[in-house]
């Protein structure tokens, strides 16, 4: 029985990581997108290349995910 435990402490922590990954990525592209806008209406400073490489790198996960036919929160199913 413990191994079924240890299996299902795994798959709970990689659980958890993922949607905490999810979240990671909706705060990301939301930053930037606010940057975006205040740049956009000239009460911000221009997203830097640093904003667009870790939006990049949070949207090529969710590609990732959808691949491997993982369902993304607050996304439709497929």
């Amino acid at each position: 029985m413990p191994a079924k435990t240890n299996a299902r402490e795994k798959l709970d922590g990689a659980i958890a990581e993922e949607r905490q990954a999810q979240r990671d990525a909706k705060q990301i592209y939301d930053k930037l997108t606010a940057k975006m806008w205040a740049y956009q209406t000239g009460s911000g400073p221009a997203p830097t290349n640093e904003d667009f490489e870790q939006w990049s790198h949070a949207v090529e996960q969710r590609v990732k995910m959808k691949q491997l036919g993982i369902r993304v929160d607050g996304e439709p199913d497929a």
